[in-house]
Formats: C-alpha cells, structure tokens, sequence
C-alpha cells in the first residue's frame, strides 16, 4: 500500500472522529437545555411526568457527553504504551451510556408504579406542560436524526446508542404531552402508565447497548456475516488456495482481525508476502472500517489433487511427453490417498501452434480446469513462468509411462522443478525451447 494511500486512510478516520465529535458536543449542549427547561417547568407545574422527562433528558446529556469523551480519547494516536490505540475507549463510553440508560429506566420505573399505586393522583391544568412536551420532542427529533446519520456514516457504537436514546427521548415527550393532556382534561393516572410502559422499553435499550459494549470489550465476534464476507474477499486473491480462519473483534469506531490463509508448498517468502498484502489490501478497500488484518500463512494441503501430464496417448499407458507444449494429449489425473480417482484425457489443441504452443495450451485447458500440479520431463520458460502465475507446483516426470509416473509422484519421489529446464531459443522456437 503506497503511502499516499496510507495518508488518506488516516485523514478518513481524523474526519470520521471529528464528525462524531462535533455531533456529540452539540447534542450535549441542547439535550442539557432540554433537561433543564423540563425540569424547571415540571417542578413549578408539579407535573411528575415531565420531571421524569427531565430526569431521562438529563441521563441523556451525560451519555452524549461519555461518547463525546470516547471519541476524543479515540483519535488519540497510539503510543509506546497502547500500540494498538485509544479504540477502545469509545466501547467504554458505550458501555456508560448503556449504565445511564438502565439507572434512567428504572428511576422512572419506579415513579410510574408509585403513581399507578398511589390511591390519589394529583391533576395539574397547564398548557406550559404541554408546550415544553411538544418542544422537547421536536428538538429530540433533530438530534435522533442527526446522531444516526453521522453514527452509520461512521459506524460509531456510541453515537447509534444515543440515538436510539434521542429516539426513546421523542416517544417520552410525546408520552408527557398525551398524559399532561389528559391530566389536562381531568383523565387521572394515563401519565403514568405511558411512564411505566416507556421506563420499561429504556431498561431493554440500556440492557441492549451493554450488551454490544460488553461484548466488543472481551473481543466477542462483531458480525458473523462481516468475518464471512472478509473470507470470501480473501479467497478471491490470487494465489489463496484456501481461507481457514477469519476472527475479528470490535474497538470503538474499527474492527481489527486475524485471518488464516493457505498458500501452496511451492510459493516462497516474497511471494507469500505480496499475497498477504494483497489480501490485507483488498480487505480494507472493501471493508474500511476493518483498521487492521494480520494474515497468517499455512501450507495448503489438499485432500484430492489434480495433476496435470503431458503425454503421448490417451491410455494409462502412454508414456508422459518429451515436450510441454507439443504433446498430443494431456492427462488430468484426480488423486486421493495415493489412489487414482478418475483420469480425463484432453486432446491438446495448440501442439502445432508455430509459436508459444505451451503457453497456448495452458490457457486452453485452464479455462475449465484448474490443476495442482504439473508432472513434465521438460518444461521452458514461458511455460514455466505461465504456470507459476496460476500457483501450480511443477514435477520432473520420468521417461515412463503415465501410470508409472503417478505411481512415483504418489510416493513422493519425483523433485520439484524450481526453474526453467530450458530458456527460449531464438525467434520461432517454441516456448519448450524446441524449434516450431
């Protein structure tokens, strides 16, 4: 990944925090007033259910004002002490506002039963009541929109969490405003089963959220279907045989990640680092809120195998090709536990190409089949090279038949090629260095 790249990612996540930042501090700012007016006003009226409000409105403000703290603690840079970041700090932020949501809950649990208990219930007439419910539902309304706009458009747990307490803090008022409303026309204890019934579905959302936090604090999987579709980014990378394993974890804002990734016996170290590079590269375009992949590299080791033989019929007993490219047929052989499975032989259209007839022949036959191995007595570069692309791993095949050479390759006696056995001769050679 360029360093270009790099530069932009980190501007993207400085903008992402910053925007969280901005939205948390504004909404504490008006989610304070709202507490305060409502709480001014039920005081002086006597209206139990808009004190209840403010109360809600007030454990609010100091949830916004948590996330707030938890973000800014969040674009910290990593230290010598935290390596990993300040992520995590946002989780706790969630997790306090989930703490906030149950104490408001229950608090106004307890009001409500107390007044659907009691055996006389105070009316109040005040249109000011009413007034201040409609006004703090429509202010919670804006807040609720523009926390859950910022917070998916970031993917922030905190500010989704407050959201969802905007919203509870829309229905709350509108529940003050139908209970002073019928307290209003002399309708006696509808304040407080509308309380009882929203304290309850408060507890859910603070249980909900503390949950979630809780979760991303012991590094619970976030989102089966997330680690699922990094697996099949990953299996799409060239060279990846086979994804074994994908775990990640939630940190605030990110989710950092192992991945278990199988590569075949032949590829070496650089290669198998371009491949993890790649993989971790493709993941976090599609992904971005995946911060960091470490890839693990396994051998691949499959439990059937397809070999790939050049030979001269279309029997077991044809004896393998002295040329790659020129070879009549080719054997594609299906193996298990040393055992033959089935053998489909293949007529080789490209044997009297002029030129390159190898390389022909490999994107003939690789179109609808995809082998594992190569078994050839001689093999030249292009061939070579073209095979190495597709990750195939290249044998030295006897002067034998196809049946004993399998035999052979079975027992593990046949050596790898690592390069080449021939270069390309002058213009007009084949791509088996043997002239056309």
């Amino acid at each position: 990944m360029t360093s270009n790249s790099q530069e932009s990612e980190v501007a993207s996540m400085q903008d992402r925090l910053t925007a969280g930042k901005r939205v948390a501090a504004v909404a504490t700012v008006l989610t304070l007033l709202l507490a305060v007016g409502k709480g001014v006003i039920g005081r002086w009226r006597s209206s139990p259910a808009l004190t209840a409000a403010a109360v809600h409105s007030a454990a609010d403000m100091l949830a916004i004002a948590a996330s707030w703290v938890g973000l800014k603690l969040a674009e910290r840079p990593p230290t010598k002490r935290f390596p990993f970041g300040f992520y995590r700090a946002e989780s706790l932020a969630s997790l306090l506002v989930s703490v906030l949501l149950l104490l408001a809950g229950v608090h106004l649990l307890r009001d409500g039963i107390r007044g659907l208990t009691a055996q006389t219930v105070a009316l109040h007439h005040s249109l000011d009541v009413l007034i201040a419910a409609l006004l703090s539902a429509a202010i919670s309304l804006g807040i609720y929109q523009w926390e859950a706009r910022v917070g998916t458009r970031i993917g922030s747990q905190s500010l989704l969490a407050n959201a969802d307490e905007s919203r509870v803090d829309i229905m709350t008022s509108l529940a003050v405003f139908a209970g002073a409303g019928a307290s209003y026309l002399g309708v006696a204890r509808v304040e407080m089963a509308v309380t009882v019934i929203l304290a309850g579905l408060i507890v859910w959302l603070g249980l909900k959220h503390g949950r979630i936090a809780l979760f991303s604090l012991l590094d619970a999987s976030p989102d089966p279907e997330l680690e699922r579709r990094v697996a099949a980014l990953t299996e799409e990378v060239p060279g990846v045989m086979r994804v074994a394993d994908v775990q990640l974890r939630q940190a605030g804002l990110f989710c950092f990640g192992i991945a278990r990734v199988q590569l075949r016996r032949s590829v070496d170290i650089t290669r198998g680092h371009e491949i993890a590079h790649r993989v971790v590269q493709v993941v976090r375009e599609a992904i971005p809120r995946i911060e960091s992949l470490t890839v693990h590299l396994e051998p691949f080791v499959p439990k059937t195998l397809t070999i790939l033989v050049p030979v001269q019929g279309n029997s077991a007993a044809a004896r393998v090709s002295a040329h790659f490219g020129r070879a009549p047929f080719f054997a594609l052989v299906t193996l298990s536990d040393e055992a033959i499975d089935g053998i489909e032989f293949v007529e080789n259209p490209a044997r009297q190409a002029k030129a390159r007839a190898g390389l022909a022949a490999i994107k003939h036959l690789f179109e609808k089949n995809r082998a594992d191995s190569v078994l050839t007595r001689e093999i030249g570069e292009i061939a070579f090279y073209a095979l190495r692309e597709y990750y195939v791993e290249i044998y030295v095949a006897p002067d034998a038949s196809l049946g004993e050479a399998l035999a052979m390759f079975a027992r593990g006696e046949l050596p790898r090629i690592q390069a080449p056995t021939h270069a390309s001769e002058a213009i007009g050679a084949t791509d088996d260095g043997s002239r056309s």
